[in-house]
């Protein structure tokens, strides 16, 4: 077996050789009604930049459900900024919008580890910010629409190194997919019209991304035993670069396992159009993360 780095090197303690002053992010008011604490510490992996997640809280009340998003970006780019749920603080919900390792620093399936340990990060200092544990879900766009699908359905099941710290559980109440890729291995074959270029370009990304992997690609074969978390997948009908034919096979597999699975598909909507970020769609992911948490 080759050896890694995080075979040898120990994990750095930050909190020990750091001033808190300095390794807790101080709070700002970016968003209205949220309270911001960005670049927040989640799992230290040798050999890599710490890992960070920005924490945004509603300005009262609490304990609060949180949302931990995952960012699209083809498995290449994007940033933690990025997505849809900057209106949830202000009603009431607290959003963990985290930053991956990508494909240029490490393959297929560690990223989803980032995922988990984002989850047990946020469920092992809930007390501490206010936050309620069993109220928990994961929101994906694109590329982290299959990271966090891939989390969601497996659960405790690990796949790849375990990074972070803590024991906590993985589970989640449930899984939001915009526009997702669900099975990278079909990104060419399920293309919409006029997206055959872009998917063809997405799939060579993956290829590369998933070659020394045995790790499927796709959420439907994680699916693990007694691990069912709600699922709502919206998809443009537009698409031209994740075909909604993804979201629309997922969305079976998910029904013929036993999920509480909804499908709403954006008509003429392409891929990370505004509309996904519009009232609409807004209210649809609230209505659906208040039901999945039975408020």
């Amino acid at each position: 077996m080759t050896r890694k780095i995080a075979d040898i090197a120990p994990t750095i303690d930050y909190e020990s050789v750091t001033s808190p002053e300095l390794l807790m992010p101080p709070p700002v008011s970016a968003l209205p009604a949220t309270v911001s604490h960005r670049g927040v510490i989640y799992a230290a992996v040798p050999g890599w930049r710490p890992l960070r997640l920005d924490l945004h809280l509603p300005t009262s009340g609490g304990p609060w459900p949180v949302v931990l998003y995952i960012h699209g970006g083809s498995f290449v780019g994007g940033v933690r900024e990025m997505g849809p749920w900057t209106t949830l603080p202000s009603r009431g919900i607290a959003v963990a919008s985290a930053s991956y390792r990508l494909a240029a620093e490490v393959g297929f399936p560690e990223p989803v580890e980032d995922v988990r340990a984002a989850v047990r990060w946020l469920r092992r200092h809930a007390r501490g910010w206010n936050l309620d544990p069993e109220r928990l879900s994961l929101w994906g766009s694109s590329a982290g629409a299959l990271l966090a699908g891939i989390a969601g359905v497996s659960g405790d099941r690990t796949l790849g190194r375990t990074i972070g710290d803590g024991a906590e559980s993985t589970v989640v109440r449930s899984v939001i997919a915009h526009y997702g890729v669900a099975d990278a291995r079909a990104l060419t074959t399920d293309a919409d019209p006029g997206g055959a270029r872009a998917a063809a370009d997405l799939s060579a990304i993956v290829d590369l991304y998933t070659a020394n992997s045995n790790v499927a690609p796709a959420v439907a074969p994680h699916i693990t035993d007694g691990v069912r978390p709600d699922y709502l997948l919206v998809h443009g009908n537009a698409d031209c670069r994740v075909g909604h034919a993804q979201s629309v096979d997922l969305h079976a597999a998910l029904l013929n396992a036993g999920f509480n699975s909804t499908l709403r598909i954006v008509e003429g909507a392409d891929h990370g159009a505004a509309e996904f970020a519009d009232d609409t769609r807004t209210e649809w992911a609230l209505t659906f993360l208040r039901e999945s948490w039975k408020e």
